[in-house]
C-alpha cells in the first residue's frame, strides 16, 4: 500500500510540474482539461498495473512432516514460544483515515444541502433550457447542472445578465459539472493528498478559461465586469462559481492565442506517460514480491510471523546394503501472526492436552484446501494432460485468508513429479507454475468467523500435499 501511494503521488507531482511549466499559459483548454482528468485518473490506475508477468517467488522446501509427526507438530505449533511483536499501528491509520473520509462526505453533504435550501426557497424563472433562481442573498452567480443561481435580477443590467448566462451555459453544455462530481469523490479517497487540492484547483481555473471563452462581449467590458464580481463571496465549492480566481489570469487569458509552436508543447504528454509507465507501475517497486527478515515475511503489504522448528535427526537404513546414516531433518515453518494478528487455526490443545476441533470456528463458505485444489487444477487441466506418467504436487502451503475471505499469504514450491527421473519440459513447468500462482492470486470467497466475528484462518495444510495422478494423458486422482 505504501509503495502505491508513493507511485500514486510521483505521478501526479511529475504531471503538475509538466502541466505548469509548459500548458498552463496556453490557451488550449480543451486539451488542458483532458490532460488534467487523464493524469489524475493515471496517478490512481497506472501503480496497479503490472506491464510484465508476475514474478513468481519460489519457497524452499527442505523436507515434509511425516504422517507419524503430525500431532507432534502441531503441538510444536502451539507450544513454541511466538517473539514479541511491536504495537501494531495499522488500525489508528485506518481509523484516521476513515475519519478523513468522514469528514470529507460531511462537507460534501452540507455543500449539497446549501445548494438545495438555496434552490427551494429561490424564486425560479425559465430561459431557455435554463432555469435562473434568484436567492435575494449576496454572492457571486454559480450554476449547477441546468440551474443559476444568481442574488437578484435587478441587481444586472441586461447585457451583464447575458454574460452571466452565456458563460453559466458554456459550463453546462461541457459537462464540467461531471469533472466537479469526479473530482469531489477523489477529494473524499485521497484527502491526505494535498496534490489532489492544487489539481482541483487547475482544473476549477481551465473550466473558468474555457466559459469565458463563450463570452462575445470585448475583453475591456467582460474584465471590467469580472473585477466587479470578484468583490462578492464565494459560491459552494460544488458549483461553478462566475467570480473564480484568479481574475487577472482570467483577463490575460481572454485575449491570449497560442502559437504553433506554443501548440507542439502537447506532445509532450505521450513521454509522460511512457516515463510513468516504466517508472512507477506495479512491476516498478511490486509490493506482492517476499521480503524475508529473519523470523518475518513481507508479502502483499502483509507482515508473516513464521513459527520454525529446530532441526531433528533420524536414522535411516539402506535397504540393500543394512547401512544405518543419520539423516538431518527439518519442520516446515509455520505462519503464527499477520500484523501482529493472531492466525487463527481449526483445532485447539485441551485441558487434557489433547487436540480438537474449535466449535465456535463457521468455515462455510470459506476457500477451503479442497476447493483451491479443484480450481487450481481446473486451471490446468490441460497442461496436466501432456505431462508423463508419474505422481505430481501443486506445491501448495501455509494458505492464509485475511478477514475479508481473500488469500494473503501462501508458500509455492513450485510445480513438481514425484519421481526425481520424470522430466518436464522446462517451458511447460513454467508455464503452470504461472497458472498456479496467477490462479491463487484471484481466489476470495467469505471469511472464517470465530464467535461470528471473521479472522485471519489458515486453511488445513494437510490436504495440500495430496498428489495428482496422471495416467495415460488423464487426470485419474488427486
Amino acid at each position: 500500500m505504501l509503495q502505491y501511494l508513493l507511485n500514486m503521488t510521483a505521478i501526479w507531482l511529475l504531471s503538475l510540474l509538466v502541466f505548469d511549466l509548459f500548458m498552463r499559459k496556453e490557451s488550449f483548454h480543451s486539451y488542458n482539461r483532458f490532460y488534467l482528468i487523464t493524469t489524475l485518473l493515471a496517478g490512481m490506475l497506472l501503480p496497479l498495473w503490472s506491464l510484465q508477468e508476475s514474478d513468481i517467488v519460489y519457497i524452499t522446501k527442505v523436507s515434509e512432516p511425516a504422517i507419524e509427526n503430525v500431532s507432534a507438530v502441531k503441538k510444536a505449533i502451539v507450544q513454541s514460544p511466538v517473539a514479541e511483536t511491536t504495537t501494531d499501528y495499522s488500525k489508528l491509520f485506518y481509523y484516521v483515515y476513515a475519519i478523513g473520509v468522514a469528514i470529507g462526505m460531511a462537507l460534501l453533504l452540507k455543500e449539497v444541502l446549501t445548494i438545495v435550501q438555496l434552490y427551494r426557497r429561490g424564486d425560479k424563472t425559465k430561459d431557455g433550457v435554463w432555469t435562473i433562481i434568484e436567492t435575494e442573498k449576496s454572492h457571486s452567480p454559480f450554476s449547477a447542472f441546468r440551474y443559476v443561481f444568481i442574488s437578484n435580477k435587478q441587481d444586472y443590467t441586461t447585457d451583464e445578465l447575458r454574460m452571466i448566462l452565456s458563460h453559466e451555459e458554456q459550463h453546462g453544455h461541457a459537462l464540467h459539472f461531471l469533472d466537479l462530481t469526479l473530482f469531489q469523490l477523489v477529494k473524499i479517497i485521497c484527502w491526505f493528498n494535498p496534490l489532489v487540492y492544487i489539481y482541483h484547483n487547475r482544473l476549477l481555473i481551465v473550466h473558468e478559461y474555457q466559459a469565458d471563452a463563450a463570452v462575445d462581449k470585448a475583453p475591456a467590458v467582460y474584465g471590467k465586469f469580472l473585477i466587479e464580481q470578484a468583490l462578492l463571496s464565494p459560491a459552494p465549492t460544488l458549483s461553478h462559481s462566475f467570480n473564480r480566481s484568479p481574475i487577472k489570469n482570467r483577463i490575460m487569458m481572454l485575449t491570449r492565442k497560442s502559437s504553433a509552436l506554443a501548440q507542439s508543447k502537447r506532445i509532450i504528454a505521450a513521454p509522460l506517460l511512457l516515463v510513468c509507465m516504466l517508472c512507477f507501475t506495479k512491476n516498478a517497486f511490486s509490493d506482492d514480491k517476499r521480503k524475508v527478515d529473519g523470523n518475518k515475511v513481507t508479502y502483499k503489504g502483509n507482515i508473516i510471523t513464521m513459527q520454525t522448528f529446530p532441526e531433528d535427526t533420524t536414522i535411516v537404513e539402506d535397504p540393500t546394503t543394512g547401512k544405518e546414516t543419520i539423516v538431518i531433518k527439518r519442520m516446515n515453518h509455520r505462519p503464527r501472526l499477520m500484523n501482529g494478528e493472531k492466525i487463527q487455526y481449526d483445532y485447539e490443545k485441551d485441558v487434557n492436552g489433547a487436540f480438537s476441533p474449535i466449535p465456535d470456528i463457521n468455515t462455510i463458505g470459506t476457500l477451503s484446501a479442497a476447493s483451491i485444489i479443484q480450481t487450481v487444477v481446473n486451471a490446468i487441466k490441460d497442461e496436466l494432460t501432456q505431462l508423463p506418467d508419474d505422481q505430481y504436487n501443486l506445491g501448495i502451503d501455509n494458505v492464509v485468508l485475511n478477514k475479508k475471505g481473500e488469500i494473503a499469504y501462501y508458500d509455492f514450491v513450485g510445480f513438481h513429479a514425484y519421481l526425481s527421473t520424470t522430466k518436464i519440459p522446462e517451458d511447460l513447468k513454467k508455464y503452470i507454475d504461472k497458472k498456479i500462482v496467477e490462479t491463487m492470486d484471484k481466489l476470495s470467497a467469505k471469511p472464517a468467523t470465530l464467535k461470528g466475528k471473521p479472522i485471519i484462518y489458515m486453511t488445513s495444510n494437510g490436504d495440500f500435499f495430496r498428489n495428482i495422478t496422471i495416467q495415460k494423458g488423464k487426470i485419474t486422482q488427486y
